[in-house]
């Protein structure tokens, strides 16, 4: 996923989260599922507190819920309403909403654009898009595929249910708004999760696994969510989400799914229903972001090929899928940006081909950072579509 197992000491920087605070597309419809890959279970979006005398709890809805976490005003008369006056709270809103606000004209705003002139036409033959190594991180696929129906994000990391807000002690609540700032903060300023770090936090939150994050980036996306389903994939145990969403911008209903698995060749050969999963998916928009350069070794051979199989089109930049992988006969490639080689702790992943290639075809630059590469003079795009 993003810096794999390993960390990124460059990151040493001054970021926008401030550190000192720490008491923050012809698939147009939903796709059936196959009932012998998913098993459903009951629609508990926020799990029941346990048991035992407690003061009663007004639920509140799952909108409701990722606008709190997201540092963004709840609808009025939400029971939730009464938390968003606690100072910590607004001292939580202010700093996201700053962290949002430069995010988006520094990268969100550019991609729309770029995505606008060159990746739409390559995405115009699927409504799925395809997350390998996501963790948590709807944000960038929403913002590269805003034309997408479906969204599947795979990775390791776990998922918890969330419970009632209202439910949780305020010192829980004010660590959690601490650990969300502090777990956004390398994504928000880099472009992609440090995966240490972000397990981390995650464990240390009272709200833990992926969830939390994903709602945040729901919100503050400008979707509302219709529903969250736990799900589990019959008898391989793989866990999972599935969230129901509208998007204002458009008014759709979509719908995301999140589930934790192992690609590597071992986990995949031992447990194959993710994969039986995104099969039932149809064509596939497949994005690959800051994985760790996972693709480019030898025990992530099965993912890799099912990537190839399976894709109408692969955004990604060199940390996906090496270039000799894709046939020429197969393939027509395109790249943006430059290529400047991995950095330091990838410097063993250098590819000459892929150096060839940018050297030859002076490819548009970019004006926005992806990747590893948070300076846009130095990020590389490369966007492969199905002959």
């Amino acid at each position: 996923m993003k810096l794999g197992n390993v960390s990124n000491r460059r990151l040493g920087r001054s970021l926008a989260l401030p550190a000192v605070r720490f008491l923050l597309l012809a698939w147009m419809a939903v796709p059936r599922l196959q009932a012998q890959d998913l098993t459903t279970q009951p629609n508990r979006l926020l799990a029941a507190p346990p048991p035992g005398p407690q003061q009663i709890v007004e639920p509140s809805n799952a909108t409701d819920a990722a606008r709190y976490l997201a540092g963004m005003p709840v609808s009025p008369g939400s029971p939730l309403t009464r938390l968003t006056r606690d100072p910590l709270w607004i001292t939580h809103s202010n700093v996201m909403n700053a962290a949002f606000s430069k995010l988006e004209q520094r990268q969100l705003g550019n991609i729309r654009s770029w995505r606008a002139e060159f990746l739409a036409s390559a995405t115009a033959f699927s409504r799925t898009c395809l997350y390998f190594f996501s963790g948590p991180d709807f944000l960038y696929a929403d913002a590269f595929y805003p034309d997408c129906s479906t969204y599947v994000l795979i990775s390791l990391e776990s998922i918890e249910s969330i419970p009632e807000l209202q439910s949780v002690p305020p010192v829980l609540l004010q660590n959690t708004l601490q650990t969300i700032e502090a777990s956004l903060n390398t994504l928000l300023n880099f472009g992609y999760f440090e995966t240490q770090e972000l397990h981390q936090y995650l464990q240390r939150s009272q709200l833990k696994g992926v969830l939390p994050i994903i709602f945040v980036f729901l919100a503050r996306s400008g979707k509302q969510i219709l529903s969250v389903d736990y799900t589990s994939l019959s008898k391989a145990g793989t866990r999972g989400v599935k969230v129901s969403f509208r998007d204002a911008a458009t008014g759709a209903q979509k719908v995301l799914y999140y589930f934790s698995a192992d690609l590597s060749d071992s986990g995949l050969k031992a447990n194959q229903a993710v994969l039986r999963f995104c099969n039932s998916l149809g064509p596939l928009n497949s994005f690959l972001k800051a994985d760790s350069y996972l693709l480019h070794q030898n025990d992530f051979n099965v993912a890799r090929s099912y990537l190839l199989r399976v894709s109408a089109s692969i955004l990604q930049d060199d940390s996906g899928i090496p270039l000799r992988y894709f046939a020429p006969e197969r393939w027509t490639m395109r790249f943006f940006g430059s290529y400047t080689g991995p950095i330091n702790l990838f410097k063993n992943f250098y590819q000459p081909d892929l150096a060839r290639y940018y050297a030859a075809s002076s490819p548009k630059p970019l004006t926005f950072g992806f990747g590893y590469q948070w300076n846009p003079h130095d990020a590389g795009l490369i966007i492969a579509t199905r002959k």
